[in-house]
């Protein structure tokens, strides 16, 4: 039988060219019906957009010119027709077109992207993946229902016309979480976490596609703005300022060759703590904190989207519950929970690298104590403590121009709700510009601030790696994160602001780390080792006569210490029993040799009077 389908791809056309005031109505091809016979109210909504909105009328050209046979546009109703049999077409969808392939960088997990107009009128997109297409066609009709696309025919003939849709070769990489693309082997590009592509080699956004992204927020203010109000307040303010800081190291992370990172204000209420997290965020986008007390699935997801970025969550409880430390030792150790599939398949593990800004109204370590956990060692050096009442007000510094702490925290949020979501972006524009200069000087930049920390805190250039070494160089990085941006003109501070302030908080760290109770056996370690260097004029020779003020002996073999300055000066703080078995367990402390006791009892050539001490393997101490 002879096809008497009418030609649909031009049909719409012409009818345009020779009646620009008509449409044509779902029943018959040939009628045309005056504009005017149609309600007014139904005029202004379905005809205003496609006449005015030049996006809608080219992606209408678009779909008309690529429609499957038995397909055609029903302008009067919106809605696509199947049939033309005897020019009868049956309304079945609203207008849609599949705009391409969808794959991931490994070449899998095929997806169709569908490009609609929804029952409102506007533009939408919608995934939808191959499997469900052809395994779960009801799933993909409720999926496109939800959406607000309009469906009025048969699911089944809906889902044959998105598989026989013309897809033409392009091709869009699918990308799990933002950041540096590792897919990409020409010139690095970033992805930010609403999905925008920031790259050297210019590249079509619609190419690289970001799964689980961040809902686009629009700008507000400018840079500029932004630099005359947040960055102004910031300046001599060192906590502001790290934490502004700690929003650029994100994106160095991976050329610093660095994991997660964090940095934790501790301080009862009132203290600013928020208000710095505000400032931070406003780097990125509106003054909007995520919090602790989210699920483990929100805050997993939360961290995948803050990949190569920052990670700010307020308020961590002062009585955590489980969950709380497992999202906690997520965080730390970058990793997700492992997962398996309804094939009992063991699904891809989410891993990310993430600079954390956080707060609490004590050290975490301290919340977790009281509650009877210890903190691994690990996650101790990656959250840096960092007291907010270290300043004359409180996390201030100065106040510049206001009155109070309360005025300048009102003025600062302020300003991070007129200005914000410019920072960031722009860093990392004039990064990626600049990436190979970059990646040659960060790491000279992180060695020389490092060891400006290492000189203000007392310890030497040389000193060995360990808890101390490590939180210095992520604080080096977040210094060096904001001299980088100072110097690329987005950050408004004078040159070296960045450096003291972060060497200032260096400070604070370690004289509060110095201080608190040490929880593993390195770090008692690390205590002891301290506490004998400062103190080696206190030891005796074997035979001395004791100084009132000694604290034991040493001859080429041992370090012997005395019962009375281990309990009051090395246990400081902690139970004598539990320092003593930390010491133990670090492999510096060696038995006496009497039956369950770590007490060793002196040789008389050492002192006649056979104290007991606490011997230690000097050899060791001194090789740390």
């Amino acid at each position: 039988m002879e096809n008497t389908m009418p030609d649909h791809n031009s049909l719409d056309e012409q009818e345009r060219e020779a009646h620009p005031e008509t449409v044509t109505t779902s029943t018959d091809a040939e009628q045309i019906a005056p504009l005017e016979t149609v309600p007014e109210e139904t005029v202004h909504s379905r005809f205003t957009p496609l006449h005015q909105d030049p996006d809608i009328a080219a992606f209408l050209a678009t779909m008309r010119e690529e429609l499957p046979p038995f397909w055609t546009h029903l302008p009067h109703e919106q809605m696509l027709g199947y049939g033309g049999m005897d020019n009868e077409w049956v309304p079945m969808c609203g207008p849609l077109r599949v705009e391409a392939l969808i794959r991931d960088g490994e070449g899998q997990h095929w997806s169709r992207r569908i490009r609609y107009l929804d029952r409102d009128g506007h533009l939408r997109r919608e995934t939808i993946s191959e499997a469900d297409i052809l395994n779960r066609p009801r799933n993909v009709c409720a999926q496109l229902i939800s959406a607000g696309l309009a469906i009025e025919g048969n699911r089944t003939d809906i889902i044959q016309l998105i598989r026989k849709w013309p897809v033409d070769a392009r091709r869009i990489l699918s990308v799990s979480r933002p950041g540096w693309l590792e897919e990409t082997i020409a010139e690095p590009a970033y992805l930010l976490p609403d999905g925008r592509l920031i790259a050297a080699d210019p590249q079509r956004d619609d190419d690289i596609e970001l799964t689980h992204a961040r809902s686009a927020v629009p700008l507000s203010g400018c840079l500029e703005g932004w630099q005359a109000t947040v960055g102004r307040l910031a300046a001599g303010n060192p906590a502001l300022i790290s934490a502004i800081c700690a929003v650029l190291a994100g994106p160095l992370l991976k050329p610093a060759r660095l994991e997660t990172l964090g940095v934790n204000l501790h301080a009862s209420t009132s203290s600013g703590k928020t208000a710095a997290l505000i400032a931070a965020q406003s780097c990125i986008g509106p003054p909007q904190l995520d919090r602790w007390n989210a699920t483990n699935t929100a805050l997993e997801l939360t961290c995948r989207q803050a990949h190569d970025g920052t990670l700010m969550l307020d308020e961590f409880p002062a009585q955590p519950s489980p969950p709380i430390i497992e999202a906690l030792y997520m965080i730390g150790n970058g990793t997700g929970r492992g997962r398996g599939n309804r094939k009992l398949m063991r699904e891809e593990t989410l891993r990310w690298r993430t600079v954390l800004l956080s707060t609490s109204e004590k050290p975490i370590a301290q919340i977790l104590a009281t509650a009877r956990i210890q903190m691994p060692e690990g996650i101790g050096v990656r959250l840096i403590d960092i007291p907010a009442r270290s300043w004359e007000f409180n996390l201030f510094k100065t106040l510049h121009e206001y009155g109070s702490g309360h005025a300048f925290a009102e003025a600062l949020q302020a300003g991070a709700r007129e200005h914000h979501g410019h920072v960031l972006p722009a860093f990392v524009q004039r990064i990626v510009a600049r990436h190979r200069r970059v990646e040659e000087t960060l790491p000279l930049m992180i060695a020389r601030l490092r060891n400006s920390m290492l000189s203000a805190i007392g310890l030497p250039a040389n000193a060995k790696e360990g808890p101390v070494m490590r939180v210095l160089t992520c604080l080096a990085l977040v210094a060096a994160a904001g001299e980088i941006g100072i110097r690329l003109g987005v950050l408004p501070w004078r040159k070296g602001m960045a450096a003291d302030a972060l060497i200032e908080i260096a400070t604070i760290w370690h004289r509060a780390y110095a201080a608190r109770p040490p929880s593993t056996a390195e770090a008692m370690a690390d205590r002891l080792t301290g506490y004998l260097r400062r103190n080696r004029h206190r030891l005796c020779p074997p035979g001395a006569e004791p100084d009132p003020d000694a604290i034991g002996w040493c001859d080429a073999r041992w370090i012997y210490l005395g019962i009375e300055a281990l309990r009051t000066e090395i246990a400081d703080g902690m139970p004598a029993n539990l320092a003593v078995k930390l010491l133990g367990d670090a492999g510096l402390l060696v038995p006496g040799g009497e039956q369950r006791s770590f007490q060793y009892r002196l040789p008389r050539h050492v002192d006649p009077d056979r104290a007991r001490v606490y011997r230690f393997d000097r050899q060791r101490i001194e090789g740390r």
